[in-house]
């Protein structure tokens, strides 16, 4: 396979190098032809220089005697450095009566010579032969060169291009075997970094996934092994009982069923929350309304959960029925490990919302500050169900404030002496 994947890799550097190398050749060539022709289009048909020459060499001739004009062309070809020949039309084999028409000769030397009619002379001017420059070996290399570097520069360039493209395919490989061992090559790229780093972060988040989803198996089959263990206890048990005695074990029976099917309801909200299909409500919604009817589904016998709303009034931004889950789950928490007290305060400035819910119980030793919002994370290892919960509670509050753009953070009470969580999440700009 890791063969098959560096043929391939190779098939894509040739194809991608005889890509660029052959497009920039034809898109050289193409403008170079089109230079020329826009030249041939532009450029005046005859050389401003070379026909201003021809008439101030016409004038100076046709101004003194024939017999003299000889004499006058080898003086003014010393001052031009030219040879200048005033030809009778009779000795020249074929040329054109257009004065504005200028000749060019080429001599076997490849020198070249200007021929013009003069008809003031009743002849012809001759300037040259001029001497050409001779072919430069250099000068004639240059074109291949030129060409030969887009074939150097286009190597130079996605060479680094495989390396980076080989190095993140190698690791994607040894993750796709092993999902423990996340992508690491953003630090080793060169030119793909941006996408190596965000190749890392997925698979960052793809092995805490997995890794999660397991631990979840195995913490959920941990926590359902204890209530089956007493249904088939409490089953064996009722078939040596009756009477009274076989009611109470029904009873328990039953509170056994019951706690399976809370755990599993549970289990579901939690799973729903880390669905990618899940679909935020925001609306404004009345604070009074909802905080009243959020705390009937949370109060308990024997303990006193009271409100402070302080500045905050009116309507919060949030997802009713999600932020009323959070809300719920940190009051039952709290009353769960309250010894009498609860309170709930809510807060409103110019930048966010905050929900703090406190209690009067023993608190969250620092340690666990963080590791309580984990799934099937409990201070205590009770399985006994009246201590309450599962170790879910807190991490859906955790996973709903991220869902809102927030956090949510415990720490200790100062006013009841017990633990604190603060749900925070930010107001939006009007």
């Amino acid at each position: 396979m890791k063969r098959l994947s560096l043929g391939r890799h190779r098939q894509f550097l040739f194809r991608t190098y005889l890509f660029l190398v052959v497009g920039l050749l034809v898109t050289a060539t193409l403008l170079d032809m089109g230079f020329e022709y826009l030249e041939t289009r532009i450029s005046p048909e005859e050389d401003q220089w070379l026909a201003m020459s021809f008439d101030l060499i016409e004038r100076e001739l046709a101004v003194v005697p024939e017999d003299q004009r000889d004499a006058v062309s080898e003086r003014l070809s010393e001052e031009i450095g030219l040879r200048i020949q005033v030809l009778q039309t009779d000795d020249i084999v074929s040329t054109t009566n257009s004065p504005a028409h200028t000749a060019t000769l080429v001599d076997a030397a490849g020198d070249i010579s200007y021929l013009r009619n003069a008809p003031s002379l009743n002849g012809l001017i001759r300037l040259g032969p001029i001497v050409q420059q001779r072919e430069s070996l250099l000068l004639n290399m240059l074109p291949p060169l030129f060409y030969l570097s887009i074939f150097l520069v286009v190597g130079l360039w996605l060479r680094p291009l495989l390396k980076d493209l080989n190095l993140i395919t190698s690791a994607a490989q040894r993750f796709a075997a092993d999902y423990r061992e996340p992508l690491s090559t953003a630090d080793d790229t060169t030119q793909l970094t941006s996408l190596a780093k965000n190749l890392d972060e997925m698979s960052s988040r793809l092995s805490g996934l997995f890794r999660s989803q397991k631990e979840l198996i195995a913490a959920l089959s941990h926590e359902m092994r204890t209530p089956l263990a007493r249904i088939r206890f409490a089953l064996a048990v009722l078939g040596n009982k009756r009477g009274k005695d076989m009611q109470e074990q029904l009873d328990e029976l039953s509170d056994d069923v019951q706690e399976i099917d809370q755990l599993i309801a549970t289990m579901l909200s939690y799973a729903r929350l880390d669905h990618p299909d899940l679909r935020m409500t925001w609306q404004y919604v009345p604070l009074d309304a909802w905080l009243r009817q959020s705390m009937e589904k949370c109060r308990q016998p024997g303990k006193e959960i009271s409100v402070e709303k302080g500045e905050a009034s009116g309507e919060i931004w949030m997802d009713p029925r999600l932020m009323g889950l959070a809300l719920s789950n940190l009051l039952v928490n709290a009353s769960h490990y309250a010894k009498e007290n609860v309170r709930c305060t809510v807060r409103c400035n110019v930048e966010q919302y905050q929900i703090i819910v406190e209690d009067d119980g023993k608190g969250i030793p620092d340690s666990e500050g963080e590791a309580i919002f984990k799934a099937f994370t409990r201070i205590d290892d009770s399985r006994n169900r009246k201590t309450g919960g599962y170790g879910l509670g807190l991490a859906i509050v955790s996973r709903i404030a991220t869902l809102h753009g927030g956090n949510v953070i415990a720490g200790q009470s100062d006013k009841l002496g017990g633990a604190m969580f603060t749900l925070s999440w930010a107001r939006p700009e009007k």
